[in-house]
């Protein structure tokens, strides 16, 4: 099923260019429409115990808040204008938790990592996005290099959530030029399995080989990133695993450092 409506999230800060312009690209390519969400919550204000003073406090947030809203709206309009279909969503919340909650009409979610300082109020908290939306999630790459995805290195765990993965990020890879299946220390039974998910991926077209990637001193995220620097890819896919209460994260030692890391466009699944 092709990417026809993508989900964004959209600030007054910088890293809302890389964002909306991923979404763009990649709706550009499936044919389909943006949707565009602001969303910001307050942060914890400490009560001084003077009402009056405690209300100027939180109407000056609320106007903050409203202002940012207002901001990131013509922020996401100036950058999608004259595209059909572009729509606009608003919420006084948490960015992630509206972002979930507006994934009942998306099949893809473009977020980022935090920048340096932002908090949960203002910038989604991917971990807690991917384990609660329930369709991919892309994370965008450092810096501004467009999103090409015509070479993918799928970083394969013989769990639900690598199957549940692949599934998801299968329009991607039909258009890739080139997919590496890479799984980090496997033997005999994960090469078999690897070969099956290549001949699938092969039946739909995709162009895959497969490659088993030996265990090094370095951790399986930075083992994946550079194997997809070595093939000249831009997107790993990978299965997210855990609980979003307690950050576990699972994909044979992968962690939410993997989140933070890397410099790859990143699509996860769970």
């Amino acid at each position: 099923m092709p990417f026809k409506t993508i989900l964004v999230h959209a600030d007054p800060g910088p890293g809302c260019n890389r964002r909306v312009r991923t979404a763009v690209q990649v709706a550009d390519w499936f044919d389909g429409a943006v949707t565009g969400l602001g969303a910001e919550a307050f942060g914890p204000l400490m009560a001084s115990g003077f009402a009056t003073v405690d209300g100027a406090v939180i109407e000056a947030a609320q106007e903050h808040i409203s202002a940012d809203i207002v901001a990131a709206e013509k922020h996401f309009r100036a950058m999608t204008v004259g595209r059909a279909g572009a729509e606009w969503v608003a919420h006084e919340d948490y960015p992630d938790r509206m972002l979930a909650l507006h994934a009942r009409g998306a099949d893809l979610i473009v977020a980022s990592r935090p920048e340096r300082g932002e908090g949960p109020t203002y910038a989604a908290r991917p971990a807690e996005l991917i384990m609660e939306a329930g369709v991919p999630v892309l994370l965008t790459a450092d810096g501004d290099a467009p999103f090409r995805g015509d070479r993918v290195v799928i970083g394969w765990k013989d769990t639900r959530e690598s199957r549940r993965a692949v599934s998801d990020a299968l329009p991607l890879l039909m258009r890739a030029q080139h997919v590496v299946v890479a799984t980090v220390g496997g033997e005999g039974e994960a090469l078999a399995g690897v070969n099956e998910v290549a001949r699938r991926l092969a039946r739909h077209g995709v162009d895959a080989s497969v490659e088993m990637v030996a265990k090094s001193k370095h951790s399986i995220a930075e083992t994946l990133e550079d194997t997809a620097s070595r093939h000249s890819a831009d997107l790993i896919v990978i299965g997210a695993y855990g609980h979003s209460r307690l950050r576990e994260w699972m994909l044979g030692g992968v962690t939410e450092d993997f989140i933070a890391a890397s410099s790859k466009y990143l699509l996860l699944s769970r």
